[in-house]
């Protein structure tokens, strides 16, 4: 098998990022998102959990996610407060370089968080117990060692986020 280019790795790229956001542009998904917006913070994360993880109410409000696309909690190491994403894996041939490409919805448009390294690539907290800190208004930081998710989980070796 030939080693893919930069370019390859690119046009990937270009080709998911175009489904995940025609997916995401269709009326039926931002009256969804629009629904989602005109609750409190606590109410978008039941949301999440009621409405955009239940393929039934999905499709109830007609939006039929297609098999290639996944919508799933998400969190990362630099602590935004991430509600949902909308991914699409690259074909296999790409994920020595990267798996994925995402849309990911936060909870909040105002946050700051910081962009070092060190802060930015620690474990995350796990998606399940993020959301329950954010309902709670509770801050990101503060979240306990043991209710992030392990490196090992993540496919790396401890230390090495």
């Amino acid at each position: 098998m030939t080693k893919p280019t930069v370019e390859d790795l690119r046009s990937a790229f270009k080709e998911a990022y175009a489904d995940l956001i025609s997916f995401v542009s269709t009326p039926n998904f931002q009256a969804l998102l629009d629904d989602m917006d005109a609750l409190p913070v606590s109410g978008k994360v039941a949301f999440v959990k009621e409405v955009l993880l239940d393929k039934g109410e999905l499709h109830r409000r007609g939006i039929d996610v297609p098999e290639d696309i996944l919508i799933q909690r998400s969190a990362f190491g630099d602590r935004r407060p991430t509600l949902f994403c909308v991914k699409k894996y690259l074909p296999d041939e790409y994920h020595v370089y990267w798996e994925n490409a995402n849309l990911t919805f936060d909870a909040t448009p105002a946050y700051d968080v910081s962009r070092d390294p060190e802060v930015c690539w620690r474990p995350p907290i796990r998606p399940d117990v993020q959301s329950e800190v954010i309902a709670l208004g509770k801050d990101l930081e503060s979240v306990a060692e043991e209710n992030l998710v392990p490196a090992e989980y993540m496919g790396r070796t401890a230390g090495h986020f």
